[in-house]
């Protein structure tokens, strides 16, 4: 298994999920926190390009600090007991790691305030 209970599944459209999971399962659902989608795609010099894209981005929730809970139905996604590599492992642990917000910090705005 995983450091930190990070799982690894395919969802019902063949997706590569990776996440963290919640609690134990119950009722026939995984539930998990911070799901991310592991994309992988060939660049030109003929390698491969690793990337997790959130599943939801906490910037669109009203309390960012909390990581939603996520239920997956067990009947329509297939487990894996794949041991991820490290390197993939830190990568995604950095994506949700919290940063301290100093009075200094310049505030990154997602929409604009001003109406039209």
């Amino acid at each position: 298994m995983n450091p930190d209970n990070i799982v690894v599944f395919l969802d019902s459209i063949q997706r590569t999920i990776i996440a963290t999971q919640a609690a134990p399962s119950t009722d026939g659902k995984l539930a998990v926190t911070k799901p991310v989608v592991l994309n992988v795609q060939p660049t030109p010099d003929k390698k491969l390009q690793v990337q997790l894209y959130p599943l939801f981005f906490r910037e669109f929730t009203a309390d960012r600090d909390e990581f939603a809970k996520w239920f997956y139905d067990k009947s329509v996604i297939v487990m894996s007991d794949v041991q991820l590599e490290p390197n993939l492992i830190a990568q995604y642990k950095q994506m949700f790691q919290t940063q301290n917000v100093t009075a200094n910090t310049p505030v990154v705005k997602l929409f604009d305030d001003e109406k039209n």
